[in-house]
């Protein structure tokens, strides 16, 4: 029977807590370990500061949690990606796997095997559930080729993480271990700890949508906000992208009966380099499914100098120890959260929720502050 380690507290462990309501900023909004690892590179539009020395998918300044299998060199680091783990069944743990050189693993299938180690992170228990995680590209930054078993790649040419669904039947701490057969057959393995909440902390299937109002064009219009406030790349000149992504506030869909994929990102800002790729993939989401449902984009910051939450942002994915993003959400028309997606977005699974959905009347283009924003 296999058992579980762990000496140290040990790899990334998500931070999610339970929910808390309010604007004010919380640092560990932009602490996620392997979110900083897991840098997508391609399509990013953001600075997320001095990652020059880090090759991407490199988690920094961390001796890798893992053991290789005997005879192996080849330890991997793994890095829990998962934003709010709680009990339940079929919830979704991605991680995201690297050698000791920072170099990402990628395609294929590994084998992921589960112990529950109790209140603290520390300790040894038996491995108790096993799963096969698939390897989930990061959208907007896929890296080339279709490798049948997992490949050793630099992430500078794509990055992605790997998920399963498993069955998590009580709160604390618990123990992964990744086993990855690579092509040439050998065997490595890489263990890592993430704690689990009895509830989770950002709106979860089944719960009412927020009903908050988020900025948009008309309140930029207005003078109300700044461009920045509707996304952090307008800093740059002042004009607010994607504007089909910032028409209308996600109450306003839940008030009409519009489903609504609602996105909390930060493209300029954020830690992951996921944000950028994933505005453009649900832009174009929203040009092939506008008569599905209605897409919305909440800039995390209204003010990142200040440290200012945006209001939306703070009543969403803000949690007692922080939060993290990119989020997506899928809103029904009956204002209940449909679905949900943390850190990566599976974009085949958020496409089969759309192509399910009955037509809807597209959302008029006009708006008063088109001026405002690019052709």
């Amino acid at each position: 029977m296999q058992t579980f380690s762990a000496p140290l507290p040990s790899a990334p462990v998500s931070t999610a807590g339970r929910r808390r309501r309010g604007r004010s900023l919380v640092a560990a909004l932009l602490t996620a370990a392997l979110v900083a690892a897991c840098n997508g590179g391609a399509g990013d539009t953001g600075d997320t500061g001095d990652t020059e020395d880090d090759p991407a998918g490199a988690p920094a300044e961390a001796e890798p949690d893992a053991t290789a299998a005997d005879g192996d060199d080849l330890q991997l680091a793994v890095a829990v990606a998962s934003f709010d783990l709680a009990v339940g069944e079929s919830q979704r743990l991605l991680a995201g796997l690297y050698t000791q050189e920072r170099q990402l693993l990628g395609f294929g299938e590994v084998t992921f095997d589960l112990g529950h180690l109790g209140d603290a992170a520390g300790g040894e228990t038996e491995l108790t559930q096993r799963a096969t995680a698939a390897f989930l590209p990061v959208p907007g930054a896929e890296p080339e080729g279709d490798a049948a078993q997992p490949t050793v790649m630099s992430a500078q040419d794509g990055t992605g993480v790997y998920a399963a669904e498993v069955d998590l039947d009580q709160p604390g701490y618990w123990g992964l271990r990744v086993t990855a057969q690579l092509a040439d057959g050998s065997v490595h393995e890489g263990q890592a700890t993430f704690e689990v909440h009895e509830e989770p902390g950002v709106p979860a299937v089944g719960d009412e949508a927020p009903a908050i109002e988020n900025l948009t064009l008309a309140d930029v219009e207005a003078g109300t906000a700044e461009p920045e406030s509707l996304d952090s790349r307008a800093i740059e000149d002042g004009e607010v992208p994607s504007p089909q992504l910032h028409r209308t506030t996600i109450a306003e869909a839940v008030e009409q009966g519009r489903p609504v994929v609602a996105i909390f990102s930060t493209p300029v800002y954020c830690v992951s380099r996921f944000c950028g790729p994933l505005v453009e993939t649900i832009e174009d989401l929203a040009d092939r499914y506008a008569e599905r449902a209605d897409f919305v984009m909440v800039e995390v910051w209204e003010d990142f100098d200040e440290q200012r939450l945006n209001a939306a942002a703070a009543e969403w994915i803000q949690t007692e120890t922080g939060g993290n993003e990119p989020w997506t959400f899928l809103v029904g028309e009956d204002g209940r959260i449909a679905a949900r997606w943390d850190n990566v977005l599976d974009v085949a699974e958020l496409e089969a929720e759309l192509d399910a959905l009955p037509a809807i009347p597209p959302r008029a283009e006009g708006t008063p502050a088109d001026d405002l924003v690019e052709d």
